[in-house]
């Protein structure tokens, strides 16, 4: 890659995290599940896009990749990041560093493996968006009793989660269509 892209990459990389992680974004936090989910999404994609641009991993290091989405979407950790500073930063820390393990891993990982990390992305968010929207309390008092979060808040939180799946769906599907013709 040259170095404009690297340079231009990167850029994008700060850019999306600085929009993301700011005062104003950070004040919402305690009150706003949506900020929180987005921001899970816009910090692993700006660790994406630089791991992309700048490293060359082998395919193992995809394994740790996928640990801090996993954590930080497990109900106690996304409430504590959501309503605790010190939790918040080390979740958004782990979700650049997961996204650059991953985005540094793209490169070696065959097409079964792109297409195994997809579909588990999409039936574990899936299945999180479902149980959302039905008003399963998951991230919600009585089950997470210190938890600020209504399940009516977490159903919008939901409506967030399908429609950022149906964006990576589009821009999957549109890829893989356009190297099969070309």
């Amino acid at each position: 890659m040259k170095l404009k892209s690297k340079i231009f990459f990167l850029s994008s990389s700060f850019v999306i995290i600085v929009l993301t992680v700011n005062p104003y974004t950070l004040s919402l936090l305690p009150r706003d599940p949506v900020v929180l989910m987005v921001s899970h999404y816009t910090l692993y994609l700006a660790g994406v896009i630089a791991g992309y641009s700048l490293f060359r991993f082998s395919k193992l290091f995809i394994i740790p990749a996928v640990i801090p989405p996993i954590i930080f979407h497990l109900p106690y950790f996304f409430v504590e990041s959501g309503i605790n500073l010190g939790w918040t930063f080390i979740d958004y820390l782990s979700m650049v560093v997961g996204g650059v393990l991953l985005g540094g891993a793209l490169r070696k990982a065959g097409t079964f493996t792109k297409a195994l990390l997809f579909v588990l992305y999409m039936v574990g968010d899936t299945t999180l968006a479902v149980l959302l929207i039905l008003g399963f309390p998951v991230y919600s008092p009585p089950v997470i009793q210190f938890s600020p979060y209504t399940p009516d808040q977490l159903v919008i939180v939901s409506y967030v989660m399908f429609g950022v799946m149906n964006v990576i769906l589009f821009v999957v599907v549109g890829y893989t269509l356009r190297k099969l013709l070309s």
